[in-house]
């Protein structure tokens, strides 16, 4: 009896030594885990944005938690993050035809459309495919053509002005895919929205939605 006592207590320091070092690889599994975890969030609290002041794309803080105010970490300027796609279709509006003009003795047409704005903007277009009632994006004074594009940089950009075409002032280009830097769509054709999917006063879709 004292024999089978004896032989069994080596088993059992065995097992207790296999569940210590089960139970000490578990423990460091969690640690990492949670290392990892800290990590994780210590990257997604991590900003960047380019910093006009270094000329360079630098780390910043927010000034306050649920503001677009931020602080360079390496110089201290203030400034605001500017939405890449904001900044993009600045200037870029969905609005509604109200009224589609024949321009005399000219192929354009003379186009009232609300932006929700107080007045309708005119713009005259020789565009072929303008309906009353369609949702339409407007290029407006001041907008970049085609979005995205840089006056100086891009040999096709080109800021929009008031002017006056066929002898009609306009104040704004119809908006086709090539100007708003969508894939597909005909060159020259004016893109339309859906009303159920977008809003006069909106801006456009970074991409041509699907009808």
């Amino acid at each position: 009896m004292s024999e089978s006592k004896d032989a069994s207590k080596p088993a059992a320091k065995e097992e207790e030594t296999a569940a210590a070092k089960a139970g000490e690889a578990q423990d460091a599994g969690s640690t990492t885990e949670g290392a990892g975890e800290d990590a994780g969030e210590d990257e997604e609290k991590t900003l960047k944005a380019r910093c006009e002041a270094c000329d360079e794309e630098r780390e910043v803080e927010k000034v306050e938690e649920d503001g677009n105010t931020v602080f360079c970490l390496e110089c201290g300027e203030e400034f605001e993050l500017v939405d890449p796609e904001a900044a993009k279709y600045a200037g870029y509006i969905v609005g509604k035809v109200l009224s589609v003009e024949p321009v005399p003795k000219k192929d354009l047409k003379k186009v009232q459309v609300d932006l929700g704005k107080e007045e309708p903007v005119q713009v005259v277009t020789n565009a072929k495919h303008v309906s009353e009632g369609s949702l339409v994006i407007v290029a407006t004074i001041g907008a970049i053509v085609p979005a995205g594009a840089k006056v100086g940089e891009d040999p096709n950009a080109v800021e929009v002005k008031k002017s006056s075409v066929g002898g009609v002032p306009s104040f704004g280009m119809l908006c086709d895919s090539d100007m708003l830097q969508w894939v597909g769509g005909a060159k020259g054709v004016v893109q339309t929205l859906e009303e159920s999917d977008f809003s006069i006063g909106d801006r456009p879709p970074s991409c041509r939605p699907r009808k």
